[in-house]
């Protein structure tokens, strides 16, 4: 991301305020949302890739990046009302939405609270039910990540909690595991992609993902990757979410 082309923007909160960051672009707009311990950072190669195609906003969860404080009782519901005030505030009538793992997970938190909103949803590696991760992938993280990767993702870490305290991270990577997606998943008619790894394994069926075989989801495996997509490969990341998106918009421009 060149970071001259965004231009960052704070929105009040009772007990501090949320910052994200804005780009015009020639088509639609995509809210993206980074995951837990990153800042909008985390999505720079992937909206470079992406080009200057959809209008772009990156939304800081509490505490991460240039928004504070961190939440005192978080939620995911909390987080999808977060993004929801940032683009009532920009004016944005309807627009995708994507994040990355729990960033995905308020993604689709956002399409259930205001479908009339949302155009299309992007979760990469958010997971519907906590009990995924194990079922799916045997809790795996992170075994195709180059030291190099694991070293950037650390920083990242480290860089957006310097001023948080242990109790506050402890607190923080513990709200993914209180939120079910199941229902929303199972019922809604809005398009939805979901981008996973395969940790150079078998893929697992997508009922250890808590995932329904519905037509309106769209799945998009990444060989020979982990759970930090972005990071590790940020290509696949945007051909998926550039495709979906103009997927989307073909149909809607034929009446469907």
């Amino acid at each position: 991301m060149t970071r001259d082309e965004f231009i960052r923007k704070q929105t009040a909160l009772d007990e501090g305020h949320l910052s994200y960051v804005v780009r015009p672009g020639r088509g639609p707009t995509l809210i993206l949302i980074p995951g837990s311990f990153s800042d909008c950072r985390q999505w720079d190669e992937v909206v470079r890739l992406l080009g200057d195609g959809p209008a772009l906003v990156i939304v800081e969860l509490r505490g991460h990046g240039g928004s504070w404080p961190p939440p005192e009782d978080g939620s995911i519901e909390q987080f999808a009302r977060d993004v929801l005030r940032v683009a009532d505030e920009l004016g944005l009538e309807r627009f995708y939405v994507g994040g990355h793992s729990i960033g995905g997970m308020v993604a689709l938190q956002v399409g259930a609270l205001q479908p009339a909103r949302t155009l299309g949803v992007i979760s990469v590696e958010g997971w519907t039910h906590h009990h995924a991760a194990q079922e799916a992938f045997g809790g795996e993280m992170s075994n195709t990540l180059s030291p190099q990767q694991n070293a950037r993702r650390a920083a990242s870490r480290e860089r957006v909690t310097a001023r948080w305290s242990e109790e506050q991270v402890t607190a923080f990577a513990q709200i993914w595991k209180r939120w079910d997606g199941s229902d929303f998943l199972a019922t809604t008619d809005l398009p939805v992609l979901e981008v996973w790894g395969d940790r150079g394994r078998e893929r697992p069926g997508l009922d250890k993902l808590h995932i329904p075989e519905r037509a309106n989801i769209e799945m998009r495996w990444v060989a020979n990757a982990s759970h930090t997509l972005p990071l590790e490969r940020p290509a696949e990341v945007a051909e998926a979410i550039g495709g979906f998106i103009e997927r989307v918009e073909g149909g809607r421009r034929r009446g469907r």
